[in-house]
């Protein structure tokens, strides 16, 4: 925890840095940990006896493929991280990330709601010239000590060279006024299909 330790001391702003993919397992343990409580994991995922394990497996299917893209950033050491997709990436791809069916397999009902819920969630989503933050994660035991704003403040950095805005989605009402102090706003508040989560759609501009 010496990162930690400094922050605390002089005040400085914590590392960010990009994540090479030596980092996955320690990673995919830090998003398990901090999506535990998040409808956006919890509602398409299902019903499991270790949510944890749960996500820990979920996001280290994901940043397998993110970590080699070189979308993936590091706050100090795995302190929190994110992941920040630049406009025009998804694209490139002709599956996305999230699509796997190894990660379906991890649902409770084969990835029938997962699909439906993200689905919709893609039909809300960004047009292309955006930077897009997918995901974001601070430790439990760190969190409320700046790693979330300096991984949020690091994506909109490039958002700003790009001179293009930026997107993101939450299922969290708490975590909307922590946009909100970065500049995003609201752009669409909607339940998802099926009674699923209620869903913020958020947007940034420069």
């Amino acid at each position: 925890m010496d990162d930690y330790i400094s922050l605390v001391v002089d005040g400085s702003p914590p590392s960010i840095s990009s994540a090479g993919q030596d980092r996955l397992s320690t990673l995919a343990a830090v998003f398990g940990r901090a999506f535990i409580d998040e409808p956006m994991m919890r509602w398409p995922m299902g019903e499991t006896p270790d949510p944890t394990e749960q996500f820990t497996r979920c996001f280290t299917y994901f940043l397998e493929i993110a970590l080699a893209l070189g979308i993936v950033w590091e706050a100090g050491t795995a302190f929190g991280a994110a992941v920040w997709i630049p406009p025009g990436h998804l694209d490139d791809w002709d599956s996305h990330p999230w699509n796997q069916p190894r990660i379906h397999a991890l649902t409770d009902d084969g990835g029938c709601r997962y699909d439906t819920f993200w689905q919709w969630v893609g039909a809300h989503g960004p047009s292309h010239e955006l930077w897009q933050l997918d995901s974001i994660a601070v430790d439990p035991s760190v969190q409320r000590r700046g790693f979330g704003g300096a991984l949020i403040e690091a994506g909109l950095d490039r958002a700003r060279a790009d001179g293009v805005g930026a997107f993101l989605s939450t299922g969290t009402e708490h975590n909307v006024s922590i946009y909100e102090k970065h500049g995003f706003h609201v752009v669409e508040r909607a339940k998802a299909p099926n009674d699923g989560p209620l869903i913020w759609f958020m947007r940034w501009d420069p």
